[in-house]
């Protein structure tokens, strides 16, 4: 689901992003799916890769600023990561994100539940149980065990 909520929230926001994959549980090397930025057109078209980490967190504690910082461990040169959790981000942990000035897009437990919503809403389902339901039976589907530098070449 949260590679789904961070290809909605991208193109809401006015980007252009193509989907990748989700990893598999026991090859994912901290990352739990991957997609692509694309900035520009044509022969000046810039491709990034954006990692991906979702966390089901409690609803009542943020999440742990050393999550954030082993996700963007993992980030390579030129990569951008993502972060979608449940919970949500202390005050301290998104002055560490500025301060610091990681490359990560942060989606918490709000955004994640209304970006849920807006898709049910905008494509068509009949509730947010059915749009579960449709992101389940494609899961198995989106699982890849490939390198994510295969997304530039796409």
């Amino acid at each position: 689901m949260a590679a789904v909520i961070t290809a909605r929230y991208i193109r809401d926001s006015g980007g252009v992003y193509k989907e990748g994959w989700i990893t598999p549980g026991s090859w994912d090397h901290g990352a739990d799916y991957y997609g692509r930025l694309d900035v520009g057109f044509g022969f000046g078209k810039v491709k990034v890769i954006l990692l991906g980490q979702a966390k089901c967190e409690s609803l009542n504690q943020p999440t742990s600023g050393t999550h954030i910082a082993r996700t963007v461990a993992r980030l390579k040169r030129g990569w951008v990561g993502a972060y979608v959790t449940t919970s949500y981000f202390s005050e301290s942990v998104q002055r560490e994100i500025i301060e610091d000035s990681y490359p990560i897009l942060l989606i918490n437990g709000k955004k994640l539940a209304e970006t849920a919503l807006k898709i049910v809403h905008d494509d068509g389902y009949p509730s947010i149980e059915s749009f579960l339901a449709d992101v389940d039976t494609q899961y198995e589907n989106k699982i890849k065990n490939r390198r994510a530098e295969e997304l530039l070449i796409e």
